[in-house]
């Protein structure tokens, strides 16, 4: 039963470092000055929402990501793209294809 122990303990010793390592270099990584922007084009009603929701959690979990979508005033998924931009600041909406 001891040794059973000492395996389940160096197994989670194990994971727990590794998670240590992938914490500590995420943040090394996370500290730099690059600025991403995620470029959406081609939303249409159906996969507008779901789309932009996305590319906002993928913004939030990393910080200085931008969006900007491309959408037409006369485009069907115009309005949520609009009511989007209410939701997350770091959307921008440029009008052409």
């Amino acid at each position: 039963m001891y040794i059973l122990g000492m395996i389940i303990l160096v197994f989670f010793a194990i994971i727990g470092l590794c998670a240590f390592i992938t914490a500590a270099v995420d943040s090394l990584h996370r500290n730099t000055c690059v600025e991403i922007t995620l470029l959406l084009q081609g939303l249409d009603e159906n996969n507008a929402e779901s789309s932009i929701r996305r590319a906002a959690r993928i913004a939030q979990e990393n910080s200085g990501v931008q969006i900007v979508i491309m959408c037409e005033k006369d485009d069907p998924a115009y309005p949520i793209c609009e009511m989007m931009q209410k939701d997350y600041p770091f959307i921008e909406i440029r009008l052409g294809t």
